[in-house]
């Protein structure tokens, strides 16, 4: 039964207290390993894969309960850490056959890997949710905690077998990291290299299946998917290296795994599905404010270079057409440049502040440092035209609009002087500058 909502602040540090500490713990290490297998995961765009794994693992945990009752083992005179050692059997060998059933679909029928993922997963989870119904009566199996999870009904059995999977995970990973490594970018290099990229993809899938049934209670069959995907697909926002896209999606994996279980207690809602949202809330935040590919940041690189370029056409406009009165500049520059008035204005202001552009006797005229930029700037468009037209084996009439968009690459100009053959004319005729010393 669902909890109402309701905010209480004051609960915030509970998961944190001697009660809870054990559980929010476990649920931590869970975040970490999902996080770090979760990246070769999405770097091999295998997503569905761990739906898949984390389904048809039922019939695994399972057939482990049937196997003791037909060896006449008796549930309740079992250790509970021997109990949980031996689910974990069952699930990883159904996680394995899974990986080796949708290779088999994948391989020998016309079925794609996304096909073959869907067809092996849901028959595995069919079959498991029949052998349910084979349990022997008193068997205690509450599938809605196996397939939503509850991170606070975790025991020490569960713990320790989170603080054996996830030190054991993370140690493989670090030893087979540089074969991790290339079977997620190039398998076929991984393989003319010698590298057994079947045995690294099974260990994976051990792995992950592993990794699953650790944490299953904390997050069900169904949320277990996000702590795999989300935490690696933040990370992969945020950084172009492995070894650190490894760090970060443990660390997040675990932030989400601890903040989602603060913020259960606050509003009062179910643990599993807090830490998911939690770890969506980082994943958009990574999206928004990535250095390099986020939102934001992209946003504003676009901005700088427009402004940068209305700057530069504003700066060759005026060395066109000579100075211009000062309350009559905007449209013969406007007309030059395309820019609209406002922002036409806006960039002279800035171009004044910055000392390129000056006001003298009611006249708007560059400054040396603005004409030697002016100049630099015709030089790159006269020679980018050349180029075109020598080169690339364009018209003089078609050059012109693609020169307008080169010549703000004017770094370029001196090796395309020299790669020329150092030109005096454009292909119009017109005369290009030379670089003025300094």
């Amino acid at each position: 039964m669902i909890a109402q909502l309701q905010i209480d602040p004051t609960q915030l540090i509970e998961p944190w207290t001697a009660r809870w500490f054990p559980q929010t713990l476990g649920s931590m290490l869970v975040g970490i390993t999902c996080g770090v297998l979760g990246c070769f995961v999405v770097l091999r765009r295998m997503a569905l894969i761990g739906d898949a794994l984390s389904h048809a693992i039922l019939p695994g945990v399972v057939v482990a309960l049937l196997s003791l009752g037909w060896f006449g083992v008796q549930l309740d005179g079992l250790p509970p850490w021997f109990l949980a050692m031996w689910l974990l059997v069952g699930a990883l060998g159904a996680g394995l056959l899974t990986a080796v059933l949708i290779s088999l679909v994948q391989r020998k029928s016309r079925a794609k890997e996304d096909s073959a993922i869907g067809i092996a997963f849901t028959a595995m989870f069919a079959v498991g949710l029949i052998l349910i119904s084979s349990l022997p009566r008193g068997t205690h199996f509450d599938l809605e905690c196996f397939i939503y999870g509850d991170p606070l009904a975790v025991q020490t059995p569960d713990l320790i077998l989170m603080g054996v999977v996830c030190p054991a995970v993370l140690l493989t990973v670090a030893l087979m990291y540089h074969r991790f490594k290339l079977i997620s970018f190039d398998p076929v290099v991984a393989a003319a290299m010698g590298v057994s990229v079947a045995f690294a993809h099974y260990l994976l899938m051990g792995m992950l299946a592993s990794t699953i049934v650790a944490g299953i209670k904390s997050t069900g069959v169904i949320l277990v998917v996000a702590m795999v995907i989300t935490p690696a697909a933040a990370a992969y926002q945020l950084t172009n290296r492995l070894w650190v896209m490894l760090v970060l999606a443990g660390t997040i994996g675990a932030l989400s795994a601890g903040l989602g279980m603060s913020l259960a207690f606050m509003v009062n809602t179910p643990t599993g599905p807090a830490m998911v949202l939690v770890a969506a809330l980082l994943f958009t935040l990574a999206v928004l404010f990535s250095p390099n590919h986020g939102w934001v940041f992209d946003r504003l690189r676009r901005l700088r270079l427009a402004r940068h370029v209305a700057a530069e056409d504003v700066l060759k406009a005026l060395y066109r057409l000579g100075p211009q009165p000062e309350t009559g500049y905007v449209e013969p520059i406007g007309t030059e440049t395309g820019l609209p008035p406002r922002k036409l204005v806006k960039t002279v202001a800035r171009l004044c502040a910055e000392a390129v552009l000056t006001i003298e006797q009611g006249r708007l005229m560059l400054t040396q440092v603005g004409k030697r930029h002016a100049r630099e700037l015709v030089r790159a468009h006269r020679l980018w035209e050349t180029y075109l037209v020598n080169e690339a084996g364009f018209t003089a009439e078609e050059v012109h609009a693609t020169a307008e968009d080169l010549e703000h690459a004017h770094e370029l100009s001196d090796a395309l002087f020299e790669a020329l053959g150092r030109p005096d004319q454009d292909p119009h005729g017109s005369e290009i500058p030379r670089r003025e010393p300094g």
